[in-house]
């Protein structure tokens, strides 16, 4: 299970780096400060910060709680210096859990977004519910939904990706477990911990 995990916060990590293209800022733009981004050790809804040995003691992680959370934040480290240093802007990362297992991958930007697209599309009537990839508007959002088939015939959701920008900030959610619609909720309580005013 601690393998499925930090393989499952690796995935995501590199889907939403490779698969998401924000503008970067130019020198010949607004030169005002950059904004003060920065994501809570915990959200609403449960959602616990991976980087915290507190998020996994009481689960059936515990037992890895030390090796997952070290791990989570030397991924978190990296990212929150990465991201702004090829971006050009104020941008933060960090993993999140919730029900002890559930992984959701959060970047901040201080960016328009809207260059999001993944790398193929399929045409969910010609898999004969077999599933795939495709894009979906939830709430104010984009969606990248990946689905595979379920026991009853219908695709069944397996990872989500979404992108919302509201007010020059674009936030950026992933999962594996988290429905698009969950990760659109948590969305709104991102840009509320986020941005500093």
């Amino acid at each position: 299970m601690f393998i499925g995990i930090v393989l499952g916060l690796l995935i995501l990590t590199s889907m939403v780096l490779f698969s998401v293209v924000l503008p970067e800022a130019t020198a010949d733009e607004d030169s005002s400060e950059s904004m003060s981004l920065t994501l809570p050790d915990s959200l609403p809804g449960g959602y616990a910060a991976a980087d915290l040995e507190s998020s996994f003691t009481e689960g059936e992680l515990a037992a890895q709680a030390e090796a997952i959370a070290k791990q989570q934040a030397d991924s978190t480290s990296y990212g929150n210096k990465v991201l702004p240093d090829v971006l050009g802007t104020s941008a933060v990362t960090r993993s999140y859990v919730v029900n002890a297992t559930e992984a959701v991958f959060v970047q901040v930007i201080e960016a328009e977004g809207g260059a999001f697209a993944p790398s193929s599309l399929t045409d969910p009537e010609a898999t004969e519910g077999a599933g795939g990839i495709t894009m979906e508007n939830v709430g104010d959002g984009v969606c990248i939904i990946t689905s595979g088939s379920s026991q009853q015939g219908m695709p069944a959701q397996t990872a989500s990706e979404c992108q919302v920008t509201r007010d020059g900030v674009t936030v950026q959610l992933s999962s594996d477990t988290v429905t698009a619609e969950d990760l659109m909720d948590l969305a709104d309580d991102v840009f509320e911990a986020a941005v500093e005013s």
